[in-house]
């Protein structure tokens, strides 16, 4: 019978028990680590009968940890075939990524239970147990029998040690041995433990083979010419002195998002990268390998004679709009041309894009003595009032320009009332008509039929793309529309900085980048802008839109771990949850750690 200090797994059981049915801020016989997550548990609502731990299927397997840890594993198992123990590691939620056993018996348990790969062992899924409590408290735990807090689990005995990064410091895993209750727990942690360390010397050694076989490339790079040379791999980033004064910090956060791009590749590549700056950079890709493991790649980077975007002839610059993208050009040469042509201009894409600014700056470039009225189509209650007024400037205005902002918001009587006016405009005299007609739309009109009355008048449409699809402008956006709000005082964004607004989707595009750098300006009064200065939106990487609770659980994380200088354990204790809990929201939000 397994024993806890003086108590036998049946009193262990029946104090498990007088503890769900009251629980008491002191458990005598119960060790401290066990009571102390037996109330984790109940803050979580964990079943005390039933496990049901969360399947994730999305999981490395090819991870540092896994590859380093598979060899020792693999080893492991061997050795224990004769004994019923399931080798077990999980990363640093508490995710099943491995299980060897040479037990059938042990197998099917442990598969009635879920505990296998894909499966979340971590406290807040499945209470007390060796993985998770583990987890919790960043040191080896022995877990026996009724200890576990779901019922399912008492039969086995688990050992957990933490397996942390040899270089970072941080915790990647956990190694779990499992076997049936009553197997000599000790001798299962003392292995456990051994186990750990050992996977922690094969990543070190990993570690260092490959950062050390690609520092050494890196060197050799350096040394046989004197052009920009880059190296990465999904830790390191090295850029030599000659890549730091031939590009600006925008064109280098380029260059390594273009480099991430391809560093994975087993073979050499040669790729043409459009910088922000509007040079165009050829970076020959080569793989380096420390034995027959990948370590990542050098680059060798040089600049085309002339740019992709600008061969030819060059646009004239538009004032109040900012951008030297391909796209954006392509966009503001369209829109020009339809104004020059004398025809009129439908201006498609997502909202925030400056679809409105375009139309507006291209008016004021060809027009610029010129009068310009500019109407909002959303939120019009009397649509024939709206339509009078707009007649009627237009009739006095000698022939201006008319910008319609949000024309899909029109509902079938304003459809009709704009198809009646510029009906009339197309019968009058040059005089009394506009110059030039542009009108946005950001979606779907409200009435599709009616809106097919106003397409004939428009020869032109024009779709300006979203931020995300060119995200190079962020080296020009970001200093425009910070002085605009600095008004004055002295700020600019880091290297660091403008390779985290590079990496956001921007799902409201430039009017979303307009209210943070906004807010940046308000909280910074002058100097460098960091990552840290960033709101909370900003400091993370994740593609997928958030709900409104998770944006307001991203946030408290983002400013809790500001506040306690990057400490996960502390922002944790903090915010009331446990640190499996934020290491796995880190990952699902995407926040990234500032420096």
């Amino acid at each position: 019978m397994t024993t806890h200090g003086h108590r036998s797994d049946s009193q262990v059981s029946a104090l498990r028990e007088k503890f769900l049915e009251r629980p008491l801020p002191e458990l005598p016989g119960v060790r401290d680590i066990i009571s102390a997550s037996w109330r984790r548990a109940l803050e979580h609502q964990v079943d005390a009968d039933e496990p049901d731990p969360v399947f994730v299927a999305d999981r490395d397997e090819e991870s540092m940890l896994v590859r380093s840890a598979t060899p020792i594993l693999d080893n492991l198992c061997s050795e224990l075939a004769a004994h019923p123990v399931a080798v077990l590691l999980t990363d640093a939620d508490g995710l099943v990524v491995h299980r060897s056993s040479m037990d059938r018996s042990l197998d099917s348990g442990l598969d009635r239970i879920s505990l296998a790969p894909g499966y979340s062992y971590a406290e807040e899924s499945i209470g007390t147990n060796g993985i998770g409590t583990t987890l919790e408290c960043q040191e080896p735990v022995l877990v026996s029998g009724f200890e576990h807090f779901n019922s399912r689990l008492a039969d086995f005995e688990c050992a957990g040690a933490p397996i942390y990064h040899p270089v970072r410091g941080q915790l990647v895993g956990v190694l779990d041995l499992t076997s049936w209750a009553g197997t000599p727990g000790p001798l299962l942690l003392t292995l456990a433990r051994r186990t750990a360390k050992q996977i922690e010397e094969a990543m070190l050694a990993g570690t260092g083979a490959r950062e050390l076989a690609l520092f050494r490339e890196y060197l050799v790079s350096c040394r046989r010419g004197s052009g920009a040379i880059l190296a990465v791999n999904e830790d390191v980033v090295m850029v030599n002195n000659h890549a730091r004064e031939l590009y600006d910090a925008a064109d280098r956060a380029a260059l390594i998002t273009h480099s991430a791009d391809v560093a994975g590749s087993s073979t050499p590549v040669t790729v043409l990268a459009d910088l922000p700056s509007g040079v165009v950079a050829r970076l020959e890709y080569r793989p380096v390998y420390s034995g027959s493991v990948l370590a990542g790649g050098v680059f060798r980077v040089k600049s085309q004679s002339a740019s992709r975007r600008t061969a030819g002839h060059a646009d004239p610059q538009l004032a109040g709009v900012v951008g030297g993208s391909p796209a954006w050009r392509q966009a503001c040469s369209a829109a020009q041309a339809s104004f020059t042509s004398g025809n009129w201009l439908v201006l498609t894409g997502e909202r925030g894009t400056g679809k409105a600014a375009l139309a507006q700056a291209v008016a004021r470039h060809h027009s610029p003595g010129g009068h310009l009225i500019v109407r909002d189509c959303e939120g019009v209650d009397d649509y024939e009032a709206w339509a009078a007024a707009l007649a009627e400037e237009v009739a006095g205005g000698n022939s201006p320009a008319v910008v319609l902002r949000h024309a899909d918001t029109l509902g079938t009587e304003g459809m009709r009332r704009l198809t009646d006016l510029f009906t009339t405009w197309q019968a009058a005299p040059p005089a009394e008509v506009p110059s030039w007609v542009a009108v946005t739309l950001s979606g779907a009109p409200r009435d599709a039929d009616a809106a097919g009355w106003l397409m004939p008048f428009f020869a032109h449409t024009v779709e300006v793309p979203p931020l995300r699809h060119r995200t190079e402008d962020l080296r020009r956006l970001v200093p425009h529309l910070l002085a605009r709000h600095a008004k004055g005082r002295d700020l600019a964004p880091s290297d660091g900085c403008l390779r985290q607004l590079m990496r956001l989707p921007w799902p409201g595009n430039i009017r979303q980048l307009e209210r943070v750098l906004a807010e940046v300006s308000r909280h910074h009064r002058s100097g460098t802008v960091e990552v840290t200065d960033l709101p909370a939106e900003c400091r993370t990487i994740t593609r997928r839109r958030l709900t409104q609770l998770e944006s307001i659980e991203r946030d408290a994380i983002v400013r809790s771990l500001a506040a306690n200088h990057g400490n996960k354990e502390r922002a944790a204790a903090e915010l009331g949850m446990s640190r499996a809990t934020i290491y796995r929201k880190i990952r699902a939000f995407g926040i990234v750690p500032g420096h």
